[in-house]
C-alpha cells in the first residue's frame, strides 16, 4: 500500500522546519548585535538589585535553550559600604523563558554565575551590604519561580552560582575568613517566600589551610518578605560536617591548639534577621591531644540554644545541655556585648560520674590515672562573671581501684571552691608559685588515710594554665606508690622504691596542664615536684643492682633542678653504708651524671665486684649471671663520686682508710684515684674496668710507697722478710676468678727494696742494702729483667721468676769485686 502523498509532504515540511530552525539557531545569533541592548540589560539588572551593573559584552544564544551570555559581569557596591565591587563574574548565563516571548516581553527564567566572587560587607553601623539587595528584591512583586503562568507578573528567576568565593569585610578591612567552592541557589517558592541553598568550604586565607581539612558547610531554608531588612523572617537549617578539630581551631583563631577529633554541628536558625533564635547540636568524636590519645574514646554530644539581639550585639538565653550517663552538665548565661565580650555564664553539674572527670583530665595529662577504676559523683555549680570565677563543687562517694592496690580506696568528700587568702603552712615546702588568676579553683584540705602514723593531707589550686597540689603527712609506701604511679606524681623519686616501709611527705607538685612546647611526656615535662621525702624501712631495687638495697632511713630534698638524697642509711649485700646521691632534673639522657658519696666501715673485693658486675650472694659464677643479661642495655647509669671504707680486703691484702674516686657509665668504671694505707705503707693507683666484652677487663697503674717487706713476703708464704719497699706497676687483667685474672695478667713492674732480707732465695738476697728491679708480668709470674742488689760496695744481679702462686726461681750473679781486691 502506497503512502499518502499529503502525509509524506507533511513530514518533509516538519523536517524542513526543524532544519531551518537549527540553521537559524546556528547562524542568526552571531548576526544579531546584542551589544546594542547591553546598557538596557545592565540597567534592568541593576534596577532589580538596586546597584549599578556593568557588562563588557552580551551574546544571544538559542541552543540548547534561548538565552543571553554576559561577560565581565560586575555589580558596584553601595557607597555606604565601600568602593570595591560587590560581585564579579567572568561569565553569566541568563536563560529566557519561551512563553514570555509570545507575550512580547523578555523574562529571565534562570541566571547562572560561574566562579563569581562576592564581598559581604558590614559597616560601622552594623548593617550588611546584602541587606539592601534583599530589601530591594522584597519590594518587587514577582511571581513564584516555578509558577506556570505569570498572570501579569514577572516570575522571579532561579539564581544559581557554582565554584563561588565569598569574602567578608568589616568596613574597609577584609577579613581572612572566606567561603571557597561555594554552590548557591535561590528561588521564590511562594509570593512572599524565597528558598536558599548553600554548600561551601570555610577557609582562612592568612594561614596554610588545606581545603580538604575544613569540612563542608551547608545552609538551607527560607527567607520571607518584610518592610525592613531586620524584620525579614528566616528559617534556616545549618550543618558543618567532617571538620577536623585541629583545622577548625586554625580556622577560627589562626593557630592549631593541638586538639584532634572530628567536629560536626547541626542546627536551626529561626526568627527575623536581626533577632534570630538558634538551636544546635555539637558533636566531637574521638577528642584528644595531638601528642597522645586517651585510653578510652572521649566524645562530646551537646545541644545548645539561644537568641541574638542585633541592637545590643548580644547573645541572650544561652543554654547548653550535655547529658553524661545519669548526670548532666548545663551551661546557661549570656554574652552582653560581642564587640567587647564579658560573658556571664553559669555551669550546673548534676550527678556527673567521677570517672568522667578523670577521663576529661586525661585529655590534658598523658598517662594520668591510667588503668584506674573510679566511682562517685560530682555535684555543684560554677559561675563566671566579669572575669571572675566562683565555684562550689563536691565529689561524693569517691572510690579508686587500680593495679597494685590490695583493696578499694575510699576517699573523703572532696570540696572544690573559690580560693581564699590563706597563709602557707610552715610544714609545706617553698615552691615557685603558679601565676595567680582571678579564674582559679581551690581544693580544700582533705585527710586521706594511707596506712601512716598520721593521715596524708591533700589540697590544691587549679587555673586554666596549670595546677598546684600539696601533700603533707605520712603514708605506707605500699599504698602510696600505686597512687603516685596512677597520677604521675613525683615518679622520679619513687619509681624504684619497693612497696614496703613508710614515707613522710611535705611536697608541692605543680605544672601546666599542657607544656608550653605542646609536647607532653608520660609524667609531664614542666611538672615540678619540690619539698622533702623521708623513707623508713624501705627497699630500693634497680636493674643495675643484683639485689635490693635495704634503706634503713633516707631523706630526699626535691628542688626544681635536682633531687638530693642526704643522708641515706642502707644495708647492701649485708654491709651497712651511708650514702648521698644528687641527681639533676630531668635526668633521662646519657649525658646526665649523678653525683654520689658512699661510706662503709668495711668492704672486700668480691663484694665490690658483685656490686659492679651483678653477681648474686650465693657464689654464682659471674659469667653465668652476665650470660642472662641483655648486653645491648647499659647496666649502670652515669655516676661520679667517691667510695670510702675503713678496711678493704683484696685476697690476703687489707687496705686501711681506703678512698676511691670513680666514674661509672654503662658497664665501664674509671677509677680516677685509689688511695689507702697497706703493708704499713701508702698506695696510690688509677685504673679502669670494662665489662662490655665476654669477661671484665682491668687496667691498673699503682704506686706503693714505704711498704713493709714482711707483709709482701707473706703474700708468697715466704719466711719473715725485712726492709722497706717502694715500687709501681702497670697491669692488665681479664676474667672473673683469681685463676683467670692471674693467667691473663700482662704488664710491667719495678721496685726499690732497702735494708732487706729474703732468706731461702738467691744468696745475694740473704741480706742487702738495696735491691732495684724492673721486670714484666706474664704467664702468671713476675719476670725479673734489669736487677741490681747492693751490699756495701758489692753489687750483684738477680734474675729469675716469682710466680703468683708463691714459687720463686731466683739466681744471683756477681757484677764487680770489692775495692780492696
Amino acid at each position: 500500500m502506497s503512502e499518502n502523498p499529503r502525509k509524506s509532504q507533511k513530514k518533509y515540511w516538519i523536517l524542513f522546519t526543524i532544519l531551518f530552525l537549527l540553521a537559524a539557531a546556528l547562524i542568526l545569533p552571531p548576526l544579531i548585535n546584542m551589544n546594542r541592548y547591553q546598557r538596557r540589560i545592565a540597567d534592568a539588572i541593576g534596577s532589580a538589585l538596586g546597584r549599578r551593573v556593568h557588562l563588557s559584552s552580551a551574546t544571544l544564544r538559542l541552543l540548547p535553550f534561548p538565552g543571553i551570555e554576559l561577560s565581565d559581569f560586575l555589580v558596584e557596591e553601595d557607597p555606604a559600604f565601600g568602593t570595591e565591587p560587590t560581585l564579579r563574574a567572568q561569565s553569566v548565563e541568563a536563560s529566557i523563558r519561551f512563553s514570555s516571548l509570545w507575550r512580547g516581553r523578555l523574562e529571565i527564567g534562570r541566571i547562572s554565575l560561574d566562579q563569581p566572587s562576592l564581598n559581604l560587607v558590614r559597616n560601622n553601623e552594623g548593617r550588611w551590604n546584602i541587606g539592601t539587595v534583599l530589601l530591594q528584591a522584597s519590594r518587587i512583586p514577582n511571581a513564584p519561580t516555578s509558577q506556570r503562568h505569570a498572570r501579569g507578573q514577572t516570575r522571579f528567576p532561579y539564581i544559581e552560582a557554582t565554584n563561588a568565593r565569598v569574602n567578608f569585610k568589616f568596613g574597609t578591612e577584609k577579613k581572612p575568613f572566606s567561603l571557597f567552592n561555594a554552590d548557591f541557589a535561590m528561588w521564590l517558592a511562594n509570593p512572599d517566600e524565597w528558598r536558599l541553598r548553600l554548600e561551601a568550604q570555610p577557609v582562612r586565607t592568612d594561614v596554610d589551610l588545606g581545603l580538604s581539612d575544613t569540612g563542608t558547610l551547608r545552609v538551607e531554608g527560607l527567607l520571607r518578605r518584610a518592610q525592613d531588612i531586620g524584620e525579614m523572617p528566616i528559617d534556616l537549617q545549618t550543618q558543618w560536617t567532617n571538620a577536623p578539630l585541629g583545622q577548625v581551631t586554625r580556622l577560627l583563631i589562626g593557630e592549631d591548639t593541638g586538639w584532634r577529633g572530628n567536629l560536626e554541628i547541626s542546627g536551626t536558625v529561626k526568627g527575623n534577621i536581626f533577632n534570630p533564635q538558634f538551636k544546635s547540636r555539637i558533636q566531637i568524636a574521638g577528642m584528644h591531644r595531638q601528642e597522645f590519645a586517651p585510653l578510652d574514646p572521649f566524645n562530646v554530644d551537646a545541644t545548645c540554644q539561644g537568641n541574638y539581639l542585633h541592637n545590643s550585639h548580644s547573645f541572650e538565653g544561652l543554654a547548653c545541655l550535655w547529658p553524661i550517663q545519669n548526670g548532666q552538665l548545663l551551661l546557661t548565661g549570656s554574652i552582653p556585648d560581642t564587640e567587647h565580650p564579658q560573658p556571664e555564664l553559669n555551669l550546673q553539674i548534676q550527678n556527673v560520674p567521677a570517672a568522667f572527670a578523670i577521663s576529661a583530665l586525661r585529655l590534658v595529662r598523658n598517662g594520668f590515672a591510667s588503668g584506674i577504676q573510679a566511682s562517685g559523683t560530682v555535684q555543684g555549680a560554677v559561675a563566671y562573671k566579669t572575669n571572675n570565677l566562683t565555684a562550689d563543687m563536691a565529689v561524693n562517694g569517691f572510690t579508686l581501684r587500680a593495679q597494685g592496690m590490695d583493696a578499694l580506696m575510699q576517699l573523703p568528700r572532696l570540696h572544690i571552691g573559690t580560693p581564699a587568702a590563706v597563709s602557707p603552712s610552715r610544714h609545706l615546702p617553698k615552691a615557685k608559685p603558679l601565676p595567680v588568676f582571678s579564674s582559679s579553683l581551690h581544693l580544700d584540705k582533705a585527710d586521706i588515710s594511707l596506712g601512716g602514723d598520721a593521715p596524708l593531707t591533700l589540697s590544691g589550686d587549679f587555673t586554666r594554665q596549670g595546677f598546684s597540689l600539696r601533700l603533707n603527712g605520712d603514708a605506707a609506701i605500699a599504698q602510696l606508690k600505686p597512687l603516685a604511679n596512677m597520677f604521675s606524681l613525683f615518679r622520679d623519686a619513687t619509681a624504684t622504691i619497693a612497696p614496703q616501709g613508710e614515707v613522710t611527705l611535705a611536697l608541692t607538685v605543680q605544672g601546666p596542664w599542657l607544656p608550653q612546647t605542646g609536647i607532653l611526656a608520660p609524667h609531664g615535662p614542666g611538672t615540678i615536684t619540690e619539698g622533702t621525702l623521708a623513707l623508713r624501712n624501705a627497699s630500693y631495687q634497680a636493674a643495675f643492682l643484683p639485689e635490693p638495697v635495704q634503706i634503713v632511713s633516707a631523706q630526699a630534698v626535691l628542688s626544681q633542678d635536682e633531687v638530693s638524697w642526704n643522708p641515706v642509711s642502707l644495708i647492701f649485700h649485708k654491709i651497712p653504708a651511708n650514702l648521698t646521691v644528687t641527681s639533676p632534673r630531668p635526668c633521662s639522657s646519657p649525658s646526665c651524671i649523678r653525683q654520689f658519696s658512699l661510706t662503709t666501715p668495711q668492704l672486700d673485693a668480691g663484694t665490690l665486684q658483685s656490686i659492679l658486675m651483678g653477681a648474686g650472694e650465693h657464689g654464682e659464677f659471674l659469667q653465668q649471671i652476665l650470660a642472662r643479661l641483655d648486653r645491648t642495655k647499659p647496666q649502670w647509669p652515669a655516676l661520679k663520686g667517691t667510695v670510702h671504707t675503713g678496711t678493704f680486703t683484696l685476697g690476703p691484702l687489707t687496705f686501711h682508710d681506703a678512698g676511691t674516686a670513680l666514674e661509672i657509665a654503662g658497664r665501664k668504671a674509671h677509677f680516677t684515684s685509689i688511695d689507702a694505707r697497706v703493708l704499713n705503707g701508702t698506695l696510690h693507683a688509677t685504673g679502669t674496668m670494662d665489662a662490655d666484652g665476654n669477661a671484665p677487663h682491668y687496667s691498673i697503674d699503682a704506686q706503693l710507697l714505704h711498704a713493709g717487706a714482711a707483709g709482701l713476703a707473706s703474700l708468697w708464704h715466704e719466711p719473715l722478710s725485712a726492709g722497706i719497699v717502694s715500687g709501681g706497676t702497670h697491669i692488665d687483667l681479664t676474667g672473673y676468678s683469681a685463676g683467670d685474672l692471674a693467667a691473663s695478667a700482662r704488664g710491667s713492674f719495678h721496685w726499690d727494696w732497702t735494708q732487706g732480707t729474703w732468706p731461702n732465695t738467691a744468696s745475694a738476697l740473704a741480706h742487702f742494702d738495696r735491691w732495684t728491679v724492673e721486670g714484666t708480668i706474664k704467664d702468671g709470674q713476675l719476670v725479673i729483667g734489669t736487677s741490681q742488689v747492693a751490699h756495701g760496695p758489692s753489687k750483684q744481679s738477680v734474675s729469675g721468676t716469682i710466680s703468683f702462686s708463691g714459687k720463686t726461681n731466683l739466681t744471683s750473679t756477681e757484677q764487680e769485686q770489692t775495692a780492696s781486691r
